[in-house]
């Protein structure tokens, strides 16, 4: 394989969950339904606080080597799931621990196909030999977990192609900055499987349910370009001043910036500029 093909993901490690209790301590806890986390199927997740607000997200896969789960995401935020979990370790037979034994890079679909011709893109997880394949959305680039070493030089794809691919698949993950910053609602979650509205309940369920059901108006997301970077989590105004959205991330692809943006109750589909 040409090593200038990967991307490599350094930001991104893995939290084990080992044991029987490992589901009934994540369905407890996470938006999305661990039922349908399969030997084929990865699920994004979150973790909300008690107040509805996302303090961590991240990518769910079975753990084949054991009657558990990995979740994969941001290290610092993973740190902080590991934290939020340990609470309630002591009710379940389950080991939970950080593993940083791993290596992570993202392929786009068409190398991926092209070199892996194994490669089954109904599934969402996949085991080959000496790697695993990981895929959630509609993202043009997938992920590798490997404890081999990839790069053969340092001729790797640049990594602001994975989060361009991010917003415009319009998916925010949880990073340090971000911790309890945001409700579902406004980061999008409502709209994928990262929150399952027919699961039981989980910490802030209560709050994200009644938004969802209740409120008038949902916050959307859009994606921008502009000519300038924004400051991420910069507010977005109308011509009124009024304060309509906010900026969650931007990105700088040749001379222009992709920005993902969530619009809050006072945007009405209206013009305005970044």
């Amino acid at each position: 394989m040409s090593k200038k093909r990967l991307i490599n993901l350094e930001h991104l490690s893995i939290l084990e969950l080992n044991g029987e209790g490992s589901f009934q301590l994540l369905q407890g806890q996470i938006t999305s339904d661990v039922n349908k986390v399969t030997i084929n199927n990865a699920e994004i997740g979150a973790i909300c606080d008690i107040k509805g607000r996302v303090v961590s997200s991240f990518t769910v896969i079975k753990n084949t080597s054991s009657e558990g789960y990995l979740l994969i995401g941001d290290k610092s935020v993973l740190q902080k799931t590991k934290e939020i979990l340990m609470k309630y370790q002591p009710f379940y037979e389950v080991e939970i621990k950080l593993n940083e034994n791993f290596k992570f890079y993202g392929i786009h679909e068409e190398y991926l196909v092209e070199y892996y011709p194994q490669t089954d893109l109904e599934k969402s997880y996949q085991l080959y030999d000496s790697f695993w394949r990981i895929h959630f959305l509609k993202k043009k680039h997938h992920i590798l977990v490997t404890k081999e070493d990839l790069f053969e030089d340092n001729h790797e794809v640049q990594i602001e192609e994975w989060f361009i691919d991010d917003i415009q698949n319009k998916n925010f993950e949880i990073s340090s900055k971000s911790i309890g910053m945001f409700t579902p609602h406004e980061l999008g979650y409502h709209l994928s499987s990262r929150v399952d509205f027919e699961k039981g309940c989980y910490t802030g369920q209560e709050i994200v349910a009644r938004m969802h059901y209740r409120a008038k108006k949902l916050p959307s997301l859009l994606v921008k370009t502009s000519s300038t970077y924004l400051e991420d989590y910069s507010k977005v105004y109308d011509p009124n001043k009024t304060a309509i959205g906010i900026i969650l991330s931007s990105i700088q692809h040749g001379e222009s910036f992709y920005n993902l943006l969530s619009m809050n109750k006072n945007f009405e589909n209206q013009e305005f500029e970044i």
